[in-house]
């Protein structure tokens, strides 16, 4: 939670964001010329009653963000907020019923249990078959709202009778906010595009009744139903967007070949496109106001780091420590954070993380090094793939996310990538882009022009060319590694299920 304000009096507020993210809740009171007065967030656990599954209680987002907004409001005055605005994880579901009460636990992004469901999907559609229901042959992944209605249908039947809506998060939240249930095509991109939901819904008998209708982001979905910690009933709530999005918001991104790495609870690269390009191996948004955002999201990107530290019984800083005495290249050593399997640019649900390259005098250094770098490994094969998509070239890139805090980090991206790098001085500018549609709703400017004047930068980072050679050749020994054990991996996964 953050210190006070400077300010001897309570502080006006202009916009409320609010971020429902994986691991915590986060809120921010934004001034009404952006600037950020107080933030405050709240963690939650995720349970993983499997090595398939990962769950939360949808209730506990709803108590973060009370929690979150009533710490803001002892020392800001929230009565003048104009506009709230709600993002948050994105590929997580919940069910609800008529009043917007969860009746199952909430399936999250890194939930793969419909595997097997996947698998069947794909077979019987092929190419083809995807194209024609999804706009898009790329296969249809773990995530996807279609296999999940399928196997909650049939594994949890009495919570699928009583629900009457499957939402996101930040749905889920406007939801109990407003008494209004709606998404928006940007979030549910997986089975929608800018002209509404896709035939290929119909695949799960029942899903389209309980889909909400969907606005754009910037639309306001509803107005409080009541007042909230100071702030009054009847503030229009902006429809929002997923938290990948709005970062790309809050970052500044606004021409195109402007890309961003985020280096939050997943590691995610997305970069402004020339309209109607397509990739097949990363999320191509449809066109909003304008822009054309391409994304890459992988599955474990800070959580690499999180789950190294845990494993070997560290506090991530000490971790972090560690790595800063290791040279680059982890002396050979190379990490491939695969840990719940992958999304982008592999999409393969059955690959496993793995350490190769480890010798007598391989040291605890150096492994931790080669943890930092194998997400950079990732996002160097991430930024492959939306260059590719966008046809534009990123001359520069923009890092943001709780990764981002560590120089070491950022570092280590701007030298595999060979590109100079950029730090948002905002590590939550998920939120800022949550406030900046907030401000949209209310006022009916254009989102893109006001988020870049709002955002600002702390630190520049140059590629080390004396390294490029090394990280040129481990990088293309970790793309090969992935194919060299492919089939290992396969085999580990049905044995493990």
């Amino acid at each position: 939670m953050t210190s006070p304000s400077a300010h001897t009096e309570p502080a006006v507020a202009g916009y409320l964001g609010i971020d429902i993210g994986s691991t915590a809740t986060k809120a921010v009171a934004f001034a009404p010329d952006g600037t950020p007065i107080r933030g405050a967030s709240v963690d939650y656990a995720i349970s993983r009653p499997a090595a398939d599954r990962a769950e939360q209680d949808a209730r506990d987002w709803r108590n973060a963000a009370e929690e979150c907004v009533a710490e803001l409001a002892r020392h800001t005055d929230l009565g003048s907020v104009r506009g709230i605005g709600v993002t948050g994880q994105v590929d997580t579901h919940v069910l609800v019923d008529e009043a917007g009460e969860p009746t199952a636990p909430a399936l999250l992004w890194q939930d793969v249990r419909t595997s097997a469901v996947v698998e069947s999907l794909n077979a019987r559609l092929g190419p083809h078959g995807r194209a024609k229901g999804w706009a898009s042959s790329q296969p249809i992944d773990a995530s996807n709202p279609v296999p999940r209605a399928l196997w909650l249908a049939e594994h949890e039947p009495a919570a699928w009778r009583r629900a009457r809506w499957l939402l996101l998060p930040k749905d889920f939240i406007n939801g109990w906010l407003t008494g209004e249930f709606a998404s928006d095509p940007l979030a549910s991109f997986k089975i929608a595009n800018g002209a509404g939901y896709l035939p290929g819904i119909a695949e799960a008998p029942g899903l389209a009744e309980r889909l909400p209708s969907l606005y754009e982001p910037d639309h306001p979905v509803g107005r409080l139903r009541r007042d909230w910690h100071g702030v009054r009933a009847g503030t229009p709530v902006a429809t929002g967007t997923m938290d990948a999005y709005c970062d790309v918001l809050g970052s500044g991104l606004r021409q195109a070949g402007d890309t961003l790495v985020i280096l939050g609870t997943t590691a995610v690269v997305a970069t402004v496109g020339i309209g109607g390009t397509d990739g097949a191996d990363v999320v191509t948004f449809a066109p909003y106001r304008g822009r054309q955002v391409h994304a890459a999201p992988t599955q474990s990107g800070g959580d690499s780091l999180r789950w190294w530290a845990t494993a070997t019984g560290h506090e991530v800083a000490g971790v972090l420590g560690a790595a800063g005495t290791a040279e680059p290249g982890a002396g050979g050593v190379i990490f491939a954070p695969h840990l719940l399997g992958e999304r982008a640019p592999l999409w393969d649900t059955e690959v496993r993380a793995w350490f190769t390259g480890m010798h007598a005098s391989t040291g605890f250094a150096e492994l931790s090094r080669a943890v930092l770098e194998g997400v950079g490994y990732s996002v160097r094969e991430l930024l492959d793939a939306v260059e590719a998509a966008a046809g534009a070239r990123a001359e520069r890139l923009v890092i943001s996310g709780g990764g981002s805090r560590d120089p070491l980090w950022c570092q280590i991206i701007a030298d595999i990538t060979g590109r100079p790098a950029r730090r948002t001085r905002n590590t939550d500018t998920a939120v800022l882009g949550a406030a900046v549609l907030a401000a949209s709703a209310d006022t009916g400017t254009d989102p893109w022009a006001r988020a870049a004047e709002l955002t600002q930068y702390d630190a520049d980072y140059q590629p080390d060319r004396t390294v490029r050679t090394r990280y040129d050749q481990l990088y293309e020994l970790y793309r090969s590694s992935y194919h060299a054990l492919r089939e290992v991996h396969g085999r580990l996964a049905r044995l493990s299920s």
